[in-house]
């Protein structure tokens, strides 16, 4: 039971001491979260994540074609055609006439036609006037007047939308504005609202807005969500009105489109335009009716230049094609369920990036190999790109950027803490296992000697005092002999007598030098041995030592002889043997004394035998101490030879 207790209470306080060393380390590492989280909420981080946003969209699995949307965009060579630009009111009113034989479900003129004193107005008027299904467009939103476009005067203002689109601060559009007050306090709609509130009209599906331009804009029961000014990545962004997201049609050429031209020369299927949505538009780069963005596979910009996919930054895209894309995505889904893009609420994306934060800070700090932290945070970094994505496809917007910066620098800062911290300590375990070395090989074997004579014999003043004014030497040598070592950068072995010993040197020399100087020293035991057989060390030439495990056999070696010094009670005989096997070396220290040492029979402790057996651990092999036939004591130290891989077979 008392077993049991000292186990757990000494697991306890490693627990608590592991903890404490975590909590200095993952304080950094913290404090980085924190420092990203606030980076973010300061919108220092916006156009990085508006970045990732774009990239993520564009890298969408394709989806297919919305045949529900036909463009009719007029481009350089319809302008050519038709005598210029603007385009004349005949050929618009042409236009419309024909497109009203194939029978489509609604039509959005994305073309300004406020003025009506062209001679050919009239065949325009008409054409508008007749046309139930034409919803014509206006500009609404400057607060400057003289900035706004009327809509046609032949078009009621119930089938009228605003063009009207807002851009970011990085030039790009990533927004659609749905409803919104004007100026004077006039309540509009976006030109995509109402040509999606007139195809869903005939869909049975009703269209529900309260007065005020942020109520809920409702299709049936389904409500359309509101941008807000903290979406996303957004910080404090312009939320006016009532915005979306625009979740962008993942396709290179997502909407079918016609020319002017095939238009006028009835070279289209009926099918195409039948029960559809066609929106006219401009798609003529000397026509300033386009905008940036990032976000999609390809634009009709980008077929005009013959560019199948671009991975440019800065695409250009039509207006045309932006209400065709704003407009589909309500469609989509009203009828298909396809997602508008949503984001989390701002306590769960903080808490989405303390937890990768946490992540890291624990990878830091598990992983004690810069090798092993760095891949370990680069798979971790795939992951969260990999659920990111994952979320997006599904309508999600999710922390991507500052959510990689906590997740990164965290564990980065935590693990150099903890190597630093951990280095520190190791420093200090080193100077402590070197001190304990310097006392136990030196002062401690002297002390030993002096305790077995006291017991073993009367000792005149004399002699006692000049055996303590040598301990008190050794003990005194002690912190220059450590100092040496460490500006060595330990590479130097520190024995008894300020004797420094050089670990770069062969260790066959390195050997037989402590065995010279440990058997000078003035032991008991070594007075009584008659026969002294050198010690051959040549086996251990071709070993590769590192100066780590030199020390170690050094040590070693110290430590056996004096044991033999202080214990080998009537010893005659000393042997040291080093061998080489096939797969193993072998280090034995014989004597042939009286009394077999163990822990038991001599003043020290278990301290010499700890130390043999962590030499032995960090050579890969075993300790032994057993008794030797006839009489005496075998120490033996045995490690496997270091081989190539190759080798081993």
């Amino acid at each position: 039971m008392k077993v049991t207790l000292s186990i757990k209470v000494k697991l306890w306080k490693k627990i608590k001491q592991q903890l404490k060393l975590w909590r200095e380390v993952a304080l950094p590492g913290l404090s980085v979260v924190g420092l990203v989280m606030l980076a973010r909420s300061m919108g220092l981080l916006q156009s990085q994540e508006w970045l990732a946003f774009d990239q993520l969209l564009r890298l969408r699995p394709a989806e297919t074609v919305d045949t529900r949307i036909v463009i009719v965009g007029i481009d350089e060579d319809d302008i050519n055609y038709v005598g210029g630009f603007p385009i004349p009111d005949s050929q618009l009113a042409k236009l419309l006439n024909i497109l009203q034989t194939y029978k489509p479900r609604v039509i959005g003129l994305d073309i300004f036609k406020n003025q009506n004193r062209n001679p050919e107005r009239a065949q325009l008027g008409s054409a508008l006037r007749e046309s139930p299904n034409l919803i014509g467009i206006e500009v609404v939103l400057n607060q400057k007047e003289t900035f706004n476009v009327k809509p046609p005067p032949e078009i009621p203002p119930e089938r009228v939308g605003f063009a009207d689109l807002i851009v970011d601060p990085d030039g790009k559009l990533r927004r659609s504005i749905l409803a919104s007050k004007t100026y004077t306090g006039e309540l509009k709609y976006s030109l995509s609202l109402r040509l999606a509130q007139a195809y869903l009209h005939k869909e049975g599906i009703a269209f529900h807005h309260g007065s005020r331009s942020y109520d809920p804009i409702q299709f049936g029961s389904l409500k359309l969500p509101r941008f807000g000014p903290n979406w996303g990545g957004y910080v404090g962004a312009d939320a006016n009105g009532n915005q979306v997201l625009l979740n962008f049609r993942s396709h290179r050429q997502p909407f079918r489109t016609l020319s002017l031209r095939d238009v006028l020369t009835r070279k289209v299927e009926p099918n195409w335009i039948r029960d559809r949505i066609v929106i006219i538009g401009m798609t003529a780069s000397s026509v300033k009716d386009s905008f940036i963005t990032s976000a999609v596979k390809g634009t009709l910009y980008t077929t005009d230049v013959g560019v199948e996919e671009s991975s440019n930054q800065y695409q250009w895209i039509y207006g045309v094609e932006v209400h065709a894309h704003a407009t589909s995505q309500i469609l989509s889904r009203v009828l298909d369920k396809r997602p508008l893009l949503m984001v989390w609420s701002d306590i769960w994306e903080y808490l989405w990036i303390l937890g990768w934060g946490l992540l890291g800070i624990i990878l830091g700090l598990m992983l004690q190999s810069p090798w092993k932290t760095f891949s370990s945070l680069g798979v971790a970094s795939f992951a969260l790109i990999g659920i990111c994505y994952i979320f997006l496809v599904m309508g999600w917007w999710i922390p991507l950027v500052p959510t990689l910066l906590a997740l990164s620098g965290a564990g980065l800062t935590a693990s150099f803490f903890d190597r630093d911290l951990r280095t520190l300590l190791e420093q200090r375990s080193l100077t402590l296992k070197r001190s304990f070395e310097a006392i136990h090989n030196g002062p401690l074997q002297s002390l030993a000697v002096m305790l077995r004579s006291l017991g073993e014999e009367e000792v005149s003043t004399e002699e006692l005092r000049s055996q303590l004014q040598q301990l008190n030497q050794e003990l005194r040598s002690i912190p220059d002999s450590l100092s040496q070592e460490m500006l060595n950068r330990n590479d130097s072995l520190c024995l008894e007598g300020n004797v420094v010993l050089d670990l770069q040197t062969p260790i066959a020399e390195l050997l037989y030098q402590v065995y010279d100087l440990t058997l000078r020293r003035n032991f008991q035991g070594f007075a009584t041995i008659l026969s002294f057989i050198p010690p051959n060390f040549e086996p251990l030439e071709d070993s590769h030592l590192s100066t780590a495990k030199k020390r170690c056999l050094c040590l070693f070696l110290q430590e056996a002889l004096c044991n033999v010094g202080k214990h080998a009670k009537g010893a005659t005989r000393l042997d040291v043997i080093c061998t080489r096997e096939p797969s193993w070396y072998c280090l034995k220290i014989i004597d042939n004394g009286a009394e077999i040492i163990c822990e038991s029979n001599y003043t020290g402790g278990r301290g010499g035998t700890n130390q043999a057996h962590e030499i032995a651990r960090q050579l890969r092999g075993k300790f032994r101490r057993f008794p030797h036939s006839p009489q005496g004591t075998v120490c033996e130290l045995t490690w496997p030879i270091a081989m190539a891989w190759w080798q081993r077979f």
